[in-house]
C-alpha cells in the first residue's frame, strides 16, 4: 500500500486532474466528509474531456464506484480483485469507509534489495573472458588475459599484411595493373581482421561484456534471463572510437581536393554525424555475435564480482592515471608488441624480407 491525495465531490476537474498527475497511481479517491465516496481514474477524466466537460465542473458529475480493500486483504485477494475487475488500483479503507491508502499491482511484486552500483562501468572482452572495471576497481580477468586480446588483434592485422603482400607478388607476375594490386592490398587487411572478429569467439565474449554492462547500468539483477535480453550494442564500445578515428584519418588524407583546410574540416563533419552510427553497424554485424550460454556466463560472474566489490569498498572515483591503466588499453598495446616483435624475429631468423609485414 501507498499514500494518496484524496478529493472532494464538491472539488474542479481541474484540481482532481492536477492531483491524479501526482499521485501516480492512475486512480484518485473522492470523499464526501471525509469518507470514500468513489474514485476517479485517467479513463474517467478523459470521458470528461471528450464531452467536453469545464474545468470548472464538479467531479460529482464524473465521479465513478470505486473498487477497494480493507487492510488485512492478503496478495492473493488483491490479485483476484485486479483480474477480475481490471482496476487500475485498489483503494484501501479501513472499517468506517476512511481512505488508508491505494494498492497497485505493481506493488504486489516482491521488492528486491538492489546493491550499490557504480556510476560508470566500462570493460573488455578477452579470449579467456569478460573484463570490467569501474576504473578504481577490477573484477573479472587478469592482466595476462588483456594482453592476449592485443595479442589476437595483432595478430589477425598481421596475416591480413602478409596474404595481401603474397597475392599482391602474385597479381604483379600475372599483369594485374598496379592501381587495382595496390587498391586490393590496402583493403585486404582490414577485411581479413573483420572476418577473424566475427568469427572468433572473441566476438561473442564481447556481446556478453555489453550486455552485462547495461545490466548493470539499468540496475538489473544478473541472471542470464535477464542479462540474455539487453543489447549487444553499447555507445561506449571502443568500436565507435576506432570507426571515427577511421572516418576522420581516410578523409582528411584523401586527395579529392588540394585544400587541405577543406578536407580537414569536411572530415570533421562526417565524423561528428556517422561515427556513432556507423560504430553501432560495425558493433553489430563484426565486434559482437550472440553469446553463448558460457560466454554469457563469463560475464555475469565478472558483473557479480564488480558489484560484490564495489558493495565491500564503497571505491570513489579514480585519478586519470588509474583509469588509464585499469581501462586494459596499456595491456592491449603490450600485447601487440609482444606479437609484432616475433614475429619480426621470426621472418630475421628465416631470412624473410620485413616488407611484408607492412
Amino acid at each position: 500500500m501507498r499514500p494518496t491525495f484524496t478529493i472532494g465531490l464538491e472539488d474542479s476537474l481541474e484540481l482532481a486532474a492536477r492531483k491524479l498527475r501526482e499521485n501516480g497511481s492512475g486512480i484518485l479517491p473522492v470523499t464526501q466528509d471525509g469518507f470514500l465516496s468513489g474514485a476517479l481514474t485517467e479513463d474517467s477524466l478523459a470521458n470528461a474531456l471528450a464531452k467536453g466537460m469545464e474545468l470548472t465542473d464538479s467531479v460529482e458529475s464524473i465521479s465513478q464506484a470505486a473498487l477497494t480493500a480493507g487492510p488485512s486483504c492478503t496478495g492473493a485477494e488483491a490479485l483476484r480483485l485486479f483480474d477480475s475487475r481490471h482496476a487500475p488500483a485498489l483503494i484501501v479503507v479501513d472499517d468506517a469507509g476512511r481512505v488508508l491508502g491505494v494498492l497497485s499491482p505493481s506493488d504486489l511484486y516482491p521488492k528486491r534489495i538492489a546493491p550499490p552500483r557504480p556510476p560508470l562501468v566500462g570493460g573488455m572482452a578477452t579470449p579467456f573472458g569478460v573484463y570490467l572495471t569501474t576504473g578504481s576497481l577490477r573484477a573479472g580477468v587478469g592482466h595476462l588475459a588483456l594482453m592476449t586480446t592485443g595479442m589476437t588483434m595483432a595478430a589477425m592485422l598481421l596475416l591480413g599484411g602478409i596474404l595481401a603482400a603474397l597475392l599482391g607478388e602474385w597479381m604483379a607476375r600475372r599483369g594485374v595493373p598496379t592501381n587495382v594490386n595496390l587498391a586490393i592490398q590496402s583493403v585486404l587487411p582490414f577485411f581479413v581482421f573483420l572476418v577473424g572478429m566475427r568469427s572468433l569467439p572473441l566476438s561473442g565474449i564481447h556481446a556478453a561484456e555489453h550486455k552485462v554492462v547495461h545490466a548493470i547500468e539499468r540496475g538489473e539483477e544478473l541472471v542470464a534471463s535477464t542479462v540474455r535480453r539487453m543489447p549487444r550494442v553499447h555507445p561506449r564500445c571502443g568500436t565507435n572510437l576506432a570507426v571515427g578515428a577511421a572516418l576522420l584519418t581516410s578523409i582528411s588524407s584523401a586527395e579529392f581536393t588540394s585544400i587541405i583546410t577543406l578536407r580537414v574540416l569536411l572530415a570533421a563533419v562526417v565524423t561528428l554525424i556517422f561515427w556513432r552510427p556507423l560504430g553501432n553497424l560495425m558493433q553489430y554485424y563484426v565486434t559482437t555475435k550472440r553469446p553463448t550460454e558460457k560466454q554469457l556466463a563469463m560475464g555475469i560472474r565478472s558483473g557479480k564480482e564488480l558489484l560484490d566489490k564495489f558493495a565491500a569498498s564503497g571505491a570513489g572515483s579514480a585519478g586519470f592515471l588509474q583509469r588509464i591503466v585499469n581501462s586494459g588499453m596499456l595491456h592491449v598495446i603490450a600485447g601487440s608488441v609482444v606479437v609484432v616483435g616475433l614475429t619480426a624475429l621470426v621472418f630475421w631468423a628465416f631470412h624473410l624480407p620485413f616488407d611484408i609485414l607492412g
